[in-house]
């Protein structure tokens, strides 16, 4: 082990590629820990496919732990659970083979656990130094999914939301730290569970990736971009959303405009999306900047969850303008950006998308002053180091 502390990294998704939310904030993490640390990473596959970056991800750490998460035998989890006083996220990624490799290994100097999910797997190093990543707080979300659910579902979604809420405080008590990407989700937890140490620690975007001089397709000044996995709740109510409601006050002044949906497993909501006017549903891409960059605006209409979501860092980092709602932005000063604007009610985001797209026709819309702010504020580097610092008690 030499002079470099030991760390294990636990997350409940495999952080390889960095293509989807979560994966783009654990794939940072275990980069930076990598600089500093020898890293056991422990991890579950849930879906058959990821199995084939398992040779990538053994390159990246000193040893790796993965266990395939079967969804039929997880929902079961999940139901027993909720038919009695248990959480259905935490059951669904409980698993007995995971906790037979991990008590096997150790000791470490430090544990690093990735969402709420990989809570319980930590405490089994007890002793050990350990910072609980929540990056959001999943029982917010959950509340969310009850406000606009019908009965039944808006039942068990508010019973998950108390029961994770419950858990998230309770994990939140025993670690040396707790860390969540916005001021807002901070201050929730702190508000519940004051006694924690908790730490705001935000995304970030990979510049030099997202560079725009690497990637020079550009539009018709007409195509509107959201990009996200397209199998997750909040993306799927936002892109009905802005179909439904916000895209044809659009098309009503633009008659041409188009909103073109991007992202990985579309669910069938999603797909019939495409029947719109003016509708395209890709599906996975091999590379999502092209299909950023060819666009004149991407929107961010997000009514679910809070956060610093990538989809809008990876935009203003491509210098395009960007329309978002509040919640797309809560964890972001969108105001330090010339080409950002908030909008709530579909009229106002309509007639702002409307604004940025008549610009762009007039060869006003890229923003290359986007680029500086992310430097100064929003760089992966910066907040990483404030992570490790929670991790190894140091002053960052």
């Amino acid at each position: 082990m030499g002079s470099r502390p030991h760390v294990l990294f636990l997350v409940h998704r495999i952080p390889y590629p960095p293509d989807k939310g979560d994966k783009i904030r654990s794939f940072n993490e275990l980069r930076a820990l990598n600089e500093v640390a020898d890293v056991t990473v422990a991890c579950f596959v849930d879906d058959p496919a990821d199995m084939a970056h398992v040779p990538t991800l053994e390159k990246m750490c000193k040893e790796l732990i993965v266990v395939p998460l079967r969804k039929g035998p997880a929902k079961l989890r999940g139901l027993l659970a909720l038919a009695g006083r248990g959480s259905l996220s935490l059951a669904y990624y409980r698993s007995a083979a995971m906790r037979r490799r991990l008590l096997d290994l150790g000791p470490f100097d430090a544990v690093l656990a990735f969402s709420s999910t990989m809570g319980p797997y930590a405490d089994l190093f007890p002793g050990t130094r350990r910072v609980l990543d929540l990056c959001d707080l999943d029982s917010e979300k959950w509340g969310q999914y009850a406000d606009r659910a019908s009965f039944p579902m808006s039942l068990i979604y508010r019973s998950e939301s108390r029961r994770l809420g419950a858990y998230e405080a309770q994990a939140a008590r025993g670690s040396d730290a707790a860390t969540l990407v916005s001021a807002a989700e901070g201050d929730l937890l702190r508000a519940r569970c004051p006694e924690a140490n908790v730490c705001v620690v935000p995304n970030g975007v990979d510049l030099e990736y997202f560079d725009p001089e690497a990637v020079p397709a550009r539009g018709d000044g007409q195509t509107l971009v959201f990009c996200g996995a397209m199998d997750y709740h909040s993306n799927i109510d936002a892109v009905e959303y802005f179909v439904d409601a916000i895209l044809p006050l659009v098309r009503l002044r633009v008659p041409g405009a188009g909103l073109r949906i991007v992202g990985s497993n579309p669910a069938p909501a999603v797909q019939r999306l495409a029947e719109a006017e003016g509708v395209e549903v890709t599906g996975r891409v091999p590379d999502v900047r092209p299909e950023i960059c060819s666009a004149a605006v991407s929107v961010a209409p997000m009514r679910l969850g809070r956060g610093v979501p990538n989809k809008v860092l990876e935009a203003l980092a491509l210098t395009l303008p960007v329309v978002a709602t509040p919640n797309a932005a809560d964890g972001l000063d969108l105001g330090a950006f010339e080409g950002a604007d908030i909008a709530e009610q579909p009229a106002a985001f309509a007639a702002a998308v409307v604004r940025r797209l008549r610009a762009a026709k007039s060869g006003q819309g890229r923003f290359p002053q986007h680029r500086r702010v992310l430097v100064e504020r929003y760089s992966w580097s910066h907040h990483m180091k404030e992570l490790l610092a929670l991790l190894f008690d140091q002053e960052s």
